[in-house]
């Protein structure tokens, strides 16, 4: 009876123990991984947050880059991680693209992640040449659609957000539209610029330079609606695209079966930290809008994303590779 009791004395120790330890989250360094090579708008973005995410949480959250096989490798070692908030994951639109172009990914992009905060939104601007004959996304429409006509559009790599865009577009303006895809959106824009190649839909950050410049023209702006930093450019829909509508976003995910409470106390920080005026001023010349939602609301988002790209990808004939 003696070792009994003292065997369960010892089970309620370690059980207050963890609950101790989890009501103390967290409690030591954060690894923030990001699926990018360091130096792109992702992981700009990725450090803007750790910075003022650590001081709110009261720990250091490091990033780390892990880039390769198109997020692939940084989003399965998230996914492979324990489920203790300890490491997270910044996700993109090609979370739920990869699904649907790449073949045996070693994840599930829904049950293998907790989602955790969507941070920010934004949306590709369709750019062309300023020497292009192209003033307004009519003429795109028009040059697509004439007798033997067609029209071309760069993009950063096939499957890419940029892609699909542009195969969104020929699908819902009937334009024959061919695809030239680059290694990167650096030599998309130069693409563009060259007049190789007719349209690109650019990140903000990527475009801003050349349209401010007058080297390039903003025809339109891909989302929903329009950019409160760039109200002037309608979107593609406005300009009798209808239906045309992609956005790009950021957020923030972790590995599956997160407990709740530290869901709730990760969602807590980053909420906060996306309210700091000094964090959206900086996020405003990268184009991004911030947003901040609930769990709830994010796991919409992805389910949302999940299916459209899916359609797009099906009606453009795309197969996995």
């Amino acid at each position: 009876m003696r070792r009994r009791h003292l065997a369960i004395g010892l089970a309620l120790c370690l059980m207050l123990g963890a609950t101790n330890a989890r009501a103390g989250y967290p409690d030591r360094l954060i690894t923030l991984i990001v699926p990018f090579a360091a130096g792109g708008a992702n992981d700009s973005i990725a450090r803007l947050l750790a910075n003022k995410l650590g001081p709110v949480l009261g720990q250091t959250v490091v990033v780390e880059n892990r880039p390769g096989g198109g997020t692939v490798i940084g989003s399965a070692a998230v996914a492979r991680a324990r489920a203790d908030g300890y490491t997270i994951l910044l996700a993109s639109a090609a979370h739920t693209i990869n699904p649907h172009i790449l073949k045996n990914i070693p994840y599930d992009t829904l049950q293998d992640f907790t989602p955790i905060s969507q941070l920010t939104r934004t949306a590709y601007i369709l750019v062309t040449s300023q020497a292009s004959r192209f003033d307004r996304i009519g003429d795109l429409v028009t040059a697509g659609t004439a007798p033997n006509g067609q029209i071309t559009f760069a993009s950063s790599g096939t499957g890419s957000a940029p892609h699909l865009a542009g195969q969104l577009f020929a699908t819902l303006s009937g334009a024959n539209a061919m695809h030239i895809p680059y290694q990167g959106g650096a030599p998309a824009l130069v693409g563009v610029l060259r007049g190789d190649v007719d349209m690109y839909f650019s990140s903000i950050a990527g475009a801003r330079p050349f349209i401010e410049s007058k080297q390039m023209r903003a025809l339109g702006v891909s989302g929903g609606k329009r950019l409160a930093m760039l109200p002037d450019i309608p979107t593609i829909s406005e300009q009798g695209v209808r239906g045309f509508a992609i956005d790009g976003w950021y957020g923030v995910v972790g590995p599956a079966n997160l407990p709740a409470d530290v869901v709730a106390a990760l969602n807590a920080g980053i909420l906060k930290a996306l309210a700091d005026p000094d964090l959206v001023s900086r996020l405003k010349p990268e184009g991004e809008e911030v947003v901040g939602s609930n769990p709830e609301s994010f796991d919409a988002l992805l389910r949302r994303e999940l299916a459209r790209y899916g359609t797009i990808v099906a009606t453009a004939g795309l197969k996995p590779h």
